[in-house]
């Protein structure tokens, strides 16, 4: 692992280029196998001993695990805004995201197409487990997305700020296991206020579409 130290503004830049701890390796295969689990166990059809087997094996598991201890991301969040974060800090941070991180079972996975200046675009295929209305992403799980993505667009401007507002419109159905894209870009700025907007596309349709304030710590204002 590298002796180079980050700071906020190279957060993305370092997190992209590099390498994945050895740690972090073995975190991610974690991570896609309960992901793995939680889409195909998920309405799935079984007679009742199959599904009994299932719930011993993983409450089994569960047991296995037990209670560890957790790391505090705090600390490194606090060293990265003094420029002293370690590649290990930033994937620390980073690889649990709720939105596109790796090492997190919960999070939709993302593959960023595009992360500049400009805005940014990801594309990512939701599976059942985040349906609402049959064959349709809940609305919920749509504005998690958003409120992520708009965001992203804040970073890979190289600017910071924190979610003050999101309105978002509902356009058409948005569907489970196809994929889909998300697109986002800063439109202006006020003092504090960052204003950004995006949405959500499946294929050359426009399914959600959304804006949002968020505003620069009044540290870095």
């Amino acid at each position: 692992m590298s002796n180079k130290t980050f700071g906020p503004f190279e957060l993305q830049k370092a997190y992209n280029n590099e390498p994945v701890p050895a740690d972090f390796v073995e975190r991610r295969r974690i991570s896609a196998a309960m992901q793995t689990l939680a889409e195909r166990l998920i309405r799935a059809e079984g007679d009742i001993d199959t599904l009994s087997g299932w719930a011993d094996q993983l409450e089994a598991l569960v047991a296995t695990v037990g209670e560890p201890d957790r790391r505090d991301t705090r600390a490194a969040n606090r060293k990265l805004f003094t420029g002293s974060a370690t590649a290990e800090d930033i994937f620390h941070m980073m690889d649990y995201d709720p939105v596109g991180g790796p090492s997190n079972p919960i999070a939709p996975q993302v593959e960023w197409l595009q992360e500049d200046q400009n805005g940014i675009e990801g594309a990512l295929r939701l599976g059942l487990q985040y349906q609402g209305p049959p064959g349709r992403v809940h609305g919920g799980v749509i504005a998690w997305l958003l409120d992520a993505a708009l965001s992203r667009a804040l970073h890979a401007a190289f600017r910071l700020g924190v979610t003050g507002t999101l309105n978002i419109r509902y356009l058409a159905a948005t569907p489970i296991e196809d994929t889909i894209h998300c697109r986002a870009r800063i439109t202006g700025q006020e003092g504090r206020k960052i204003f950004v907007e995006g949405g959500i596309w499946h294929g050359d349709t426009q399914t959600v579409s959304a804006e949002g304030i968020w505003l620069t710590p009044k540290s870095l204002g």
